[in-house]
Formats: C-alpha cells, structure tokens, sequence
C-alpha cells in the first residue's frame, strides 16, 4: 500500500509542500507527511524554483544557499537540507516548500516568512548606566531582523555590563512589542538596576599560617571601606572572584604550601540585598621545601652555569614563583642560541617524609630558528622605520631571545604606543624560519594641555603646552609651553631629531625666555637657547653634548611704596647680570619601561657644565640624579629619586649667587615653599630699617627677621612616593610622599630638611594633573607654614 502511494504521489499533478523540523511550522495542502521521503531516484528534473514572501532577502541571496538547481534531478533529501539550510541563516520565521509536478517536470516554490525587522531599541529602567554603553554592549542596532538568539546574548552581555559596575544584582528583561504585525517591531530591554552589592566582609576558615591580613591584601575583591566611592574597593564582580581563588592558591604554593586547597567561597547575601559576606575554606597543608635539583635532557651548559641561572635554591622554601621565573631563565639562554622553541620541563616529586620537593629542569632543545621576515603592523601614523631602528633582530639572523625581549622593551620606552606585541609565526615553506610580526597599538602622541591652579608658593597659575612626540610619524620631538602665574613667566620652543640623517646622533635645539619673580630679594629674567648633540655609548646609555648661551638680567624688586627691597651689597646685582656660554657633557642610563609613565626600571645621569666659553658669568656645575621605579604590586608603584649638585668658581671669579641653590615647591621639597631652604645670610639694610620700625627690638630678633635666603653651593635631595590607584579607570591616582634635602656650603645633618605629604594626579587628557600637600617637618624659618599646597601639570620625576 506504501509503494502504491508513493508511486501515485510521484506521477501526481497535484501540490504537495515540504517543509523543514522547526519550531513554527505548517502544512498546507500535504498529501503525504514530511518522512514520506521520495525514492533515492525519483526521475523527476527540476524546471523552475521560485521564491514568495522575501520582502527584505534577495530572491538570488536565498537561491545560492541552496542545493537544488534548476536542470537538476528532484530529491526529497535535498529539499530538507536546504530548508534547513535556510533556516541556519537566521532571517527566517518559517520555510515551505510546494511540489508542482508534471509529467517528469518539476515546479519548487519556496514560500517563506521573513523574521520582522527592528524598528526601534529602547531601554527602561537604567538610571546609573547610560543608554549608549548600553547599546555598545549589545551590538543588536535598528533595523537589524530579529534574531532572539542575539536578543538573549545581549541580555546576558547588559548583564555583564552591570556586574562590572558592580550592579550584581540587576535584572535585565527583553519583551518583543508588534508594530506592523510579521514586518516591524520594537525591542524593549526592561532593567531593575537595584542597588550596588558591597563586599561587607571575607572570612577565612582553617588559615594557620597566613594571616587574614594577607590574604585580604592580595585578593582583587576587597571589603567595602570609608573610600570605597573613590578606590572602587568593595565591588562584587564574579570574573574578578573567580580570580581570587587562584590568587590564593597560588598565594600558598609560592610559599611552599604547595598542597594547598581553596575551596570554591560561599556567597551569602544579605537580605537588602545590598551587601555580600564571602566565607573561603582553606586546607593548607605542610609547608614544603626544596630538594635535590638536578638537569636532565640536552643540556647544552656546564651544569655550574645552570645552577648560577636559577634563583630557586637547596633547603630553601619550595616557591611556585620562584621556579616560573627559573624556567623563563632557562628558557631564555637556550633561545639566546637560537632555539626559538627550546622547552623546559619541571619534574617533581615529592617526598612526604621530609617535607621536601625534588627537582629536575629537564631540557628539550628543539631545532635552531632563524628570524625572517619581521612587518610592522598597526602604525597608521609611526613610519616603520622609526621601529625598526629600535631593533636588535634583523631579518636572515639566528633567533637570540635576549635581543628579542630588548627589542620589545626599545619600542615600548619610545612612549608612542598603548601596544606592543611580537606575533611570531613558522615561515609555510621553511620550517626553520620564523616570521615576526610586530603589531602596535598607536596613543595619542600630540597633548595640548591647559590648566590653571593655585599654589601656596606661586599663587593663581596658567600652564599651556603644545607637544608632539613623534612628530610626523618620524619620531621627532616638537614642544612649545607657557606658564604664567603671579611669580613669573616661562616660555620656550624645542625640537629633537633622534637619529639625524638615519645615524645614531641625536640632534636638538630650545629656545626659552623667563621672568621670575618669586625670590624675595630681588627679579630674574633669563633669555637663551641651546644646541644638543648625543649618541649612544652602549646598551641602555647615551652621551650628550650641549651648547647654551644664556643672557640673564637681575632687578631690583620694589615694595607698593615703590622702596627697593633689595640689599644690594648682598645681592649686587651687577655682578650675576649678564651673558652665559657653557658647554654641558651629560651621561646617562636608562631602562625605564616607558619615559612618559614608568612603572619599573631606573635612571641614572652624571653632567658637567663648563661655563668658561666667553661670556660674563663664569662658573663650573656638576649634577648627578638617579631615579628608580618598582612595581611591587598590581598597580602600585615605588618611585624614587636622588640627586646631588655642586656650582664652583671658575677664573678667580665668585659663582653668580643667582645660580647658588636653594630647595622648596612642587618639584623638590614639597613641604616649603619655593627657595625657602637652603643657607642663609644676613641683610644688613633690612636689619637697620626693622630696628629703625620697631623700636625697643631686641638685636637677636632684629637678626632673625633680616636672615635672607641665599643659597649654597651644593645641594642634596632624596625623594620617595608610593603611587596607587584610585580610580583606576579614569586615570585618578593616590600618592604619598616623603622628601628630604639640603642646599649650603656645606652639607651637615643640621641644615637638611624633610616633608612627608599625600597628593592625587589625574591622568588627563592635557597631561597630569597634580594636587599636593606637604607637611614641612622643620618648620620654615621665616613663614612657618603647617601645611603648602600645590597645583601643577606634569610629572613630578
């Protein structure tokens, strides 16, 4: 009966619709279910296939995504798989397919029911998260087909977006509302924000030999505090708990605990549902150490060497760090040979016993790899060779992974890039070659800053720059700034061409022009410029050569009474008025990993200035500065600076007492204010006119009143500032200071001062914003200030 019904639905002229499983489907006009598939032959020859109900998709865009072709044999088989085809595209609500047979000629109409388009996205309900981060997130847009896989994917992704915000507890709904009924729709994301969850307290359960302490300082998740408005401490984010868990773990094992268990936190929720208490169960084991250490494999070095190479020690504590740090050691001398590939293997075992763990650094060499082709990718605006030049790899050379890890660091300390990563790749046709591909992400290399502030030293103040780093791409440097405040006025124009002509020299030249009137006892205006030359010397240091000619006029400074308030037999100022020529030789040592921000590395410089070019003010200067960054956890970071300073006469002439050093604001001790530390000398015209004021004084007090800040001839300070985030996505960071120095003719533990203070720096778009306030902890002799505050833009070393 079958056969006989398969044979009548074959020969038939009668219409039959085929149609493909899916979730809404219809059949009109069957004679035969959809598994009443036709024979594997059915003889029947496609003459025409048509599309209806396509509004949006092209009749031919549906026709290529199908098997059955027009001349063709007719199989049911067929027609199912492109249903189902179809159906994968994701445009579609519903597919038919009508069968027309004549004779041996087939007639395939495929009928189908568009998936309506949205017409409009709204969303209700987000108080605290902006609709535009919202539709980012999403990525579903307007006149898009509705898609409700993609419709659940976005509630998940706004879900995420909120969790991230440290909103854990919002709902996201999406409802579909009818328009044009089949045609259009809108899509509504219906939000209950709720309030933010706050980590209110973690609790540790079976941790010995760890404190709570730290283990808390170690974890991303924090307990919510007094600041946790501006630290972002307190947020619950499930990506960054689950993080945690391995952070102390591997807490444990890097301190021999290296059975340790974590188990998974238990998570309870107040019933506001506004705070988080988080209980962590540890099992910590025995504390193991190390054992025997030992080599094993192709070991190509005198096993002395490798012992050297490696930090991790015998009988010491067994520390996962430790040995990750040894393996990309090992790792790197074997690469330095040119196997690119070379693979350390740790082989441990523990003996229970003794508590210790033995280890064996077994070696797998590989093949030797020579570099080929190396590309840069991503630099729209940086010409490759300005990256090239900061190579140590060169194309056809034998891979050397010190020089390749040099050469990352060169491009990274340019400052020019956000990005810099090596994507290495075997070359298809030699096996023993590999390609590198230097992809970079550009930052913005062009700052035009303003700002205005008010400082205790300098009063209201306005700073203005215009600087370009790589200038035209060519890794130039242009810069034109201003200040100007109540003290004074700077203005000046530089330019550095890094590699003149495609060498290794360094050209440069400033221009400057100031007025200073901060000193108490009398004005300042310097007008000059300078030409520099450097060249490197060896890794990491350069040498400089550099010619000034400074043209510096002294005035007297007057009172509202228009009385001079300048003692000129101790200031003559005649005497430190005039022309400098000076040359200046700088050396200095950099591995500082990014010049703009450093978070690591050190600088050092030691320079000699001869000013004994011709000229009216004659003298000797020698500086030395060295500066060391650390990261020592997450993004908190230890800055350090110390420099020393010396002036001599030169000729038989006094040194300029205009060029004497004096100590004090935003960029030395922070704690007094500007040339308010350093020696001091005795004005005898402004002791007579104070007696001649105050009748009855007493000489000690008259003596006191008329001490002059004057400056010595050597000057020593030391800085040091922990640096940390606060709000890490704006760029807002905390810092707290503490600086000590001294400026005389002889240094002396009596004559150093010290400050402590804490500041915020904004990391601008103009540049860093710097908010400071120091605590002198000598008080200043004349002003006696508890507290100076100070406002400026830039770094403060």
């Amino acid at each position: 009966m079958s056969k006989l019904l398969c044979a009548l639905l074959i020969t038939s002229l009668s219409s039959t619709v085929w149609a493909a499983p899916a979730k809404k489907k219809t059949a009109k006009n069957t004679k035969a279910p959809v598994q009443a598939a036709a024979p594997v032959s059915s003889g029947l020859m496609i003459k025409t296939i048509e599309v209806t109900g396509n509004r949006k998709i092209e009749k031919d865009a549906i026709l290529t995504k199908i098997t059955s072709k027009v001349g063709g044999e007719y199989s049911a088989l067929s027609i199912r798989e492109d249903v189902e085809a179809l159906f994968k595209l994701g445009f579609f609500n519903d597919i038919e397919v009508d069968r027309q047979v004549s004779g041996k000629d087939v007639t395939l109409t495929y009928k189908v029911l568009e998936k309506p388009s949205i017409v409009e996205i709204t969303y209700e309900g987000n108080s605290e998260v902006k609709s535009e981060d919202i539709a980012d997130a999403t990525g579903i847009k307007p006149y898009q087909l509705l898609n409700m896989a993609k419709v659940k994917e976005a509630v998940e992704k706004i879900q995420k977006l909120y969790e991230d915000k440290g909103y854990f507890l919002a709902k996201i709904e999406a409802e579909v509302q009818n328009i044009n009924k089949d045609e259009t729709v809108r899509l509504v994301f219906k939000i209950r924000e709720n309030d933010k969850v706050k980590v209110k307290k973690i609790t540790f359960l079976g941790n010995k030999n760890l404190g709570d302490s730290q283990l808390k300082s170690k974890m991303l998740t924090q307990e919510g505090g007094f600041f946790s408005g501006l630290s972002g401490s307190g947020q619950y984010k499930q990506e960054m708990f689950e993080r945690d868990v391995q952070i102390l773990r591997f807490l444990y094992w890097n301190q021999g605990y290296v059975q340790a268990k974590v188990d998974r936190p238990q998570v309870t929720v107040t019933p506001d549902k506004k705070n988080i208490y988080i209980t962590i169960r540890i099992e910590e084991g025995e504390q193991y150490d190390v054992g025997e250490v030992d080599f094993a494999g192709d070991i190509l070095f005198p096993k002395q060497e490798l012992y050297e190479a490696i930090k991790i020690d015998d009988n010491g504590v067994f520390a996962y760090d430790v040995l990750q740090k040894d393996i990309s050691e090992l790792t790197a001398k074997y690469g330095d040979l040119g196997y690119a590939y070379a693979n350390v293997i740790p082989r441990t075992a523990f003996n229970a016993k003794e508590r210790k763990v033995n280890l064996i650094f077994e070696f797998d060499k590989g093949s030797k790899v020579y570099f080929g082709k190396i590309n840069m990718i991503g630099n729209s605006k940086t010409r490759d060779k300005v990256i090239r030049r900061e190579l140590k790899i060169h194309e056809g050379e034998l891979y050397n992974e010190t020089r390749r890890r040099q050469s990352l660091e060169n491009i990274q300390r340019l400052g020019y890039f956000e990005e810099v990563n090596f994507k290495t790749s075997i070359d298809p046709e030699r096996t023993e070659v590999m390609n590198v591909d230097i992809a970079v992400k550009e930052r913005n290399t062009g700052q035009i800053q303003l700002g205005a502030g008010y400082g205790t030293s300098q009063g209201f103040t306005l700073q203005g720059s215009i600087n370009q780093a790589n200038f035209l791409g060519k890794g130039q440097n242009l810069g034109a700034s201003l200040n100007l405040s109540n003290t004074g006025s700077y203005y000046s124009l530089s330019f550095t061409e890094p590699y003149f002509n495609d060498t290794l020299w360094s050209v440069g030249g400033d221009l400057y022009q100031s007025a200073n009137s901060a000193r108490a006892d009398y004005d300042e205006k310097h007008t000059g410029g300078a030409i520099r030359f450097g060249h490197p010397l060896a890794e990491f240091t350069r040498g400089y050569l550099r010619y000034k000619y400074d043209d510096t006029q002294l005035e007297e400074k007057f009172d509202s009474e228009e009385q001079s308030l300048t003692d000129r037999d101790l200031f003559p100022l005649e005497t430190a008025s005039g022309v400098t020529s000076s040359i200046t030789a700088t050396i200095d040592y950099d591995t500082r990993n990014d010049r703009q921000m450093p978070t690591k590395g050190m600088y050092a410089s030691a320079s000699y200035e001869y000013a004994g070019l011709g000229g009216d003010l004659k003298f000797t200067r020698m500086n030395t500065n060295f500066r060391y960054y650390k990261n020592l956890f997450w993004d908190v970071v230890w800055r350090n600076n110390i420099s020393y300073a010396r002036i001599d006469s030169l000729e038989g002439q006094d040194v300029p007492f205009s060029e004497l050093y004096l100590l004090g604001g935003p960029y030395s001790l922070r704690g007094y204010r500007s040339y308010r530390v350093g020696k001091m000398k005795l004005s005898n015209k402004i002791k007579a006119k104070i007696i001649a004021d105050n009748p009855g004084i007493s000489d000690e007090e008259a003596t006191k009143r008329a001490m002059r800040f004057y400056g010595g001839t050597q000057q020593a300070m030391y800085q040091t500032e922990l640096q940390f985030p606060l709000v890490k996505d704006a760029g807002i960071m905390g810092a707290g200071f503490f600086d000590v120095g001294a400026a005389d003719d002889i240094l002396s533990e009596d004559n150093f001062f010290a400050d402590v203070g804490f500041g915020i720096r904004w990391y601008s778009p103009i540049g860093v914003l710097r908010f400071e306030w120091g605590f002198p902890l000598n008080r200043d002799p004349l002003y006696h200030d508890a507290t100076v505050f100070e406002f400026s833009i830039g770094p403060s070393f």
